[in-house]
């Protein structure tokens, strides 16, 4: 089974992390890599990943990942390499991992037409499940249709996130659905609004490989406690090196984020009366009151906020060293 990834990356500094490196070495265990980056990478940060990568694409597109995956998807059919392989793999490093061997993971979805490691579905946009696109698996019997390429070429930078997020990351799988191709993933949110980022305990207790960076390094309040983040790495320390999320963190999270998991209160998951007419739960809302949250129709969402002056408890903590000592 021959693999090829397109592997985009991203770095608000131009640095390719640790755990990036350590992700990149990891997959190619399993597949070829052709690395593209939208930022101006030097020679001395590209020289961390070249022994892994059969090609690498650097410099700023602003195209975001989907950019990153055309240009990897461009290289290898112009240059007459994507022929010779049975698996496309678009992936990206908004996550920790692989948390897990990877190659156990990846021989689940042999059999997939179109799939990754994660299926989901968001409801106030898309009445239709997606891949979600930050690992997608693709069969050679998909990536060489004419539709697939088609779409791949379409892709142009966008002036909206939400504007990327609906044509290409619900635009691809809505594209297979359209061609009678059914969506696969290991992993699927089972009624919760994206899991990855509101319930990543349950899902690494399941053996989902990756943690997703902005459930922690994000402005806004984190969706986990300081109890989940500890599970968390109970779970995984000893297969993946704790520290190269605590260097990554301190080198690009904001401090303010370390009270954020300090909750003296825990949020309850969403609970759906049905899903297209009611749902109900609380949460930490990005300015940090607690609420109860009604939601009609996904469309008309009435919050209440709790009398709750202290919502966190204090620390003196200055950076993300402390979760080293979990």
């Amino acid at each position: 089974m021959k693999r090829l990834a397109v592997f985009a990356g991203y770095d608000k500094d131009n640095i390719i992390d640790d755990y990036v490196v350590y992700y990149i070495k990891e997959l190619k265990k399993i597949s070829d890599i052709i690395y593209v980056s939208d930022c101006n990478m030097s020679d001395n940060e590209l020289k961390k990943i070249n022994d892994y990568c059969i090609h690498i694409i650097n410099g700023r597109h602003e195209e975001y990942d989907f950019g990153s995956y055309k240009r990897g998807y461009l290289y290898a059919k112009e240059n007459n390499i994507l022929q010779n392989y049975d698996y496309l793999i678009l992936c990206n490093d908004s996550c920790y991992g692989p948390l897990f061997d990877l190659e156990n993971i990846i021989n689940k979805m042999n059999d997939y037409d179109f799939g990754g490691i994660s299926i989901s579905k968001d409801l106030k946009i898309a009445n239709h499940n997606y891949i979600t696109s930050f690992f997608i698996y693709i069969n050679k019997n998909i990536f060489n249709k004419d539709f697939f390429n088609d779409f791949i070429y379409d892709i142009k930078k966008e002036e909206d996130k939400m504007d990327i997020i609906k044509k290409y990351e619900f635009g691809l799988s809505k594209l297979m659905l359209d061609n009678n191709i059914e969506l696969k993933g290991l992993f699927n949110d089972n009624g919760e609004f994206n899991r990855p980022y509101f319930n990543p305990l349950a899902l690494i207790e399941e053996g989902y490989p990756f943690l997703k960076k902005h459930v922690l390094e994000k402005k806004v309040t984190v969706p986990l406690n300081i109890d989940e983040l500890t599970n968390i790495i109970k779970i995984i320390k000893n297969n993946y090196d704790i520290k190269l999320i605590v260097n990554h963190l301190n080198r690009v999270a904001d401090k303010e984020q370390i009270k954020y998991l300090f909750q003296k209160y825990k949020p309850y998951k969403k609970t759906f009366i049905h899903e297209k007419i009611f749902s109900l739960f609380t949460r930490y809302s990005p300015s940090g009151k607690y609420q109860t949250v009604y939601k009609f129709f996904n469309f008309l969402t009435i919050s209440i906020d709790k009398p709750i002056k202290d919502s966190y408890i204090e620390t003196d903590y200055k950076d993300f060293n402390f979760l080293l000592e979990i």
